[in-house]
């Protein structure tokens, strides 16, 4: 937007004064703070544009993840689980045996992992402990309670529901027992007919 045509003529600078002169001046002045400011807001606009397509491909990806989140049939812990998961769960509980001074009326029996519901039990337990531990480490002082609320709301009554006859490992604190009693199917004749 620059303008070609020739300013009045000053040759030694007389025309200071001169409103035509200063007009002249102010309006070539003008002319570069606005080609400028075209350039500022062509560039803005550009990084605006890759920001824009930017937060669209995450979305994207958002909405994906969301459906196929929604695809996901739950499954129980440890029809999912891996060796690896087994082998974290395993050593976790081994070590809370080990290291948590607990009476022997709460440790939890070696064969825990013939017990499917203590096994579904420990694992939300486990994973519950290594989130709280996350949390506890990286609070750096701030007064966090989230690891006594875990002592609290999770271990104590997760190890008293374990020993106080909700699972039948409670039959097996000297030895395992294997679980004879086969739950029986739900009833599906007593469910009301749909209108």
């Amino acid at each position: 937007m620059t303008n070609t045509a020739d300013p009045p003529d000053d040759p030694a600078g007389e025309d200071q004064g001169d409103p035509l002169a200063l007009l002249w001046n102010g309006f070539e002045e003008l002319t570069a703070r606005l080609d400028n400011t075209e350039d500022t807001v062509a560039d803005t606009l550009d990084r605006f544009s890759t920001d824009i397509d930017d937060l669209k491909t995450k979305l994207t990806q958002l909405l994906k993840r969301d459906q196929q989140d929604k695809d996901i049939k739950p499954r129980r812990w440890a029809i999912r689980a891996t060796r690896k998961d087994w082998d974290y769960l395993i050593n976790w509980v081994d070590q809370l045996n080990a290291h948590y001074s607990l009476l022997d009326d709460y440790l939890i029996p070696p064969c825990w992992p013939a017990h499917p519901g203590v096994v579904e039990e420990l694992a939300g337990l486990w994973r519950s402990w290594t989130r709280t531990m996350i949390i506890d480490e990286t609070a750096e002082g701030s007064g966090d309670t989230s690891l006594t609320a875990w002592h609290d709301r999770w271990l104590w009554p997760a190890l008293t529901r374990m020993k106080s006859g909700h699972y039948r490992t409670t039959n097996c604190r000297d030895q395992h027992q294997p679980e004879r009693v086969v739950a029986r199917p739900t009833d599906q004749g007593l469910v009301p007919s749909r209108r």
